[in-house]
């Protein structure tokens, strides 16, 4: 498998984790995900649920997690480490972690967190074209910043995104069907900005790695 980059960030194994919540997606599967190549990937989800003794508000406590979770992921690899999150946006740049996945909604505002010194890149996750042309055009316009990456998500990645159950068996919806029309989006950047398109959600095998990367995944 060939690498890519994300931003400036080779990934030399073309496989990010999905930040799966509540406890699975921690330094401990992310750094052995990152040792071997790829974007091992934290959850900001339920991290205040894991570190109860933490001082504050349930927010405060999910701060303090992640920012422990980050620095042991930190000790345990030299590798590329992003978090998946919806919320403490500026304690995950202020700890430079290397990537920021955000799907909760259209995140409109996610350059809005960085600072001149950062280096994070920032990747949304989107179900459908229309939305990574929205993102795009709006983070052009009001940052002049266009996303590292984008992360395409069908029905079936746990249905995060919105989608339906009758949608599952719907062609119209399928993955196969969203990931060349997003190509095509990225693509009408590509003067501008290298934008790789990240599939996500029903990949279980090696055949179906190879089927989503000849899509131009």
């Amino acid at each position: 498998m060939k690498s890519f980059f994300i931003g400036n960030i080779e990934i030399k194994t073309p496989v990010i984790q999905g930040g799966m919540g509540v406890g699975i997606s921690l330094s401990g599967l992310a750094s052995a995900v990152a040792n071997e190549g790829g974007v091992g990937v934290i959850s900001c989800a339920g991290l205040g649920l894991l570190y109860p003794k933490g001082k504050g508000t349930y927010p405060e406590k999910c701060i303090n997690g992640l920012k422990e979770e980050i620095r042991k992921a930190r000790a345990k690899t030299k590798g590329i480490i992003g978090v998946n999150v919806m919320v403490a946006l500026s304690t995950a740049i202020e700890e430079k972690i290397d990537v920021v996945f955000s799907g909760a909604g259209l995140p409109l505002d996610l350059p809005s967190y960085l600072t001149p010194e950062s280096t994070t890149k920032l990747v949304p996750i989107v179900s459908s074209s229309r939305a990574a042309k929205i993102i795009c055009d709006k983070w052009q316009k009001n940052y002049n910043y266009l996303p590292d990456a984008i992360v395409v998500e069908g029905p079936k990645a746990g249905g995060h995104l919105g989608f339906k159950k009758e949608q599952l068996q719907d062609q119209h919806y399928a993955l196969e069907t969203l990931i060349p029309e997003v190509v095509m989006i990225a693509s009408s950047y590509k003067e501008q900005k290298q934008i790789p398109v990240i599939a996500a959600g029903g990949i279980s095998t090696g055949e179906d790695i190879a089927h989503f990367m000849g899509l131009g995944a």
